[in-house]
């Protein structure tokens, strides 16, 4: 999966392949404050091309999140399941 996204995603990325697209989901992207990969200055300024985002910064987790801070990522789907509904 990884090379999928070194081969397709970041010249995509690079290219602004994506730029004229809008994310139409309610989405949430959690970010670790020290992540050297994705920096949490990186993350703010979605909004404008999303419907629905909501950005927040985990202070004590860095890049994985989901292995450093399980019980915030889990916190935040029920949050995201309980505002929009469980079909979404």
């Amino acid at each position: 999966m990884f090379w999928q996204y070194v081969l397709r995603d970041i010249p995509a990325l690079l290219l602004g392949t994506h730029r004229r697209l809008r994310l139409a989901v309610p989405t949430v992207i959690l970010g670790g404050a020290p992540d050297p990969v994705i920096p949490p200055d990186l993350l703010p300024g979605g909004e404008r091309y999303a419907d629905d985002l909501t950005v927040r910064v985990v202070p004590p987790a860095g890049h994985l999140l989901h292995e450093e801070c399980p019980e915030v990522v889990a916190e935040s789907l029920r949050a995201l399941q309980a505002r929009v509904g469980r079909s979404a």
